[in-house]
């Protein structure tokens, strides 16, 4: 457990990097099916509420990752940075991101779109339901709406430093993602991750 950047606890998840690709191509996947433009806030944002949800009616998260915030709310960090083609990140998946992206005229955002299918027998049933909710709910409010709504969420709050107008990146505490806050349960997630990465 690290401390660092936050008032509460901040738990580190070993993410399974695979499977965060897989995430990304579904959230892809869906856009296309029903016609929409996706960019990289759609992606991280429909993330993190179908991890947040994920994790308070099944008891564990989708992706794994670790969650950050930046100055438009909530960020999983190696979903992030495979959106941006951070070196480091995408090496340790193996292969080059299953994607690209191309600027959006007249926006400062980039679209993506995917280069393949996503392996959707990673998802359980329940994970494919949550990430296509997520992803209808973030389509339908918008970026301001959003926005609000993921700056309110009390991990946000509890580990934002930058105020108003700053930039910025600080460590989320994981347990308080759960509507009830649970430090206890976010220790037992944080284990189980380090295990699975061991074997």
């Amino acid at each position: 457990m690290d401390n660092t950047g936050a008032k509460a606890p901040v738990v580190r998840l070993t993410p399974d990097l695979n499977k965060i690709v897989e995430a990304i191509l579904f959230v892809l996947k869906i856009a296309r099916d029903r016609g929409k433009i996706v960019t990289q806030y759609d992606v991280v944002k429909t993330l993190f509420i179908a991890d947040r949800r994920h994790l308070n009616e099944y008891g564990r998260p989708i992706t794994f990752d670790n969650y950050y915030a930046m100055r438009h709310g909530p960020v999983p960090r190696n979903a992030y940075n495979l959106l941006k083609g951070d070196r480091l990140t995408v090496q340790a998946t193996g292969a080059e991101p299953p994607w690209t992206s191309e600027p959006i005229p007249g926006s400062n955002a980039r679209k993506f779109q995917a280069n393949t299918v996503p392996s959707e027998e990673v998802f359980s049933p329940s994970e494919i339901e949550i990430i296509e909710e997520s992803f209808t709910v973030v389509k339908s409010l918008g970026f301001g709406q959003i926005r609000r709504i993921t700056h309110e969420d009390a991990a946000y709050v509890d580990a934002w430093e930058g105020g108003e107008t700053g930039n910025g990146s600080y460590p989320m505490s994981l347990a308080l993602l759960f509507d009830e806050p649970n430090a206890a349960l976010a220790e037992d997630l944080e284990f189980l991750t380090q295990l699975d990465a061991a074997n």
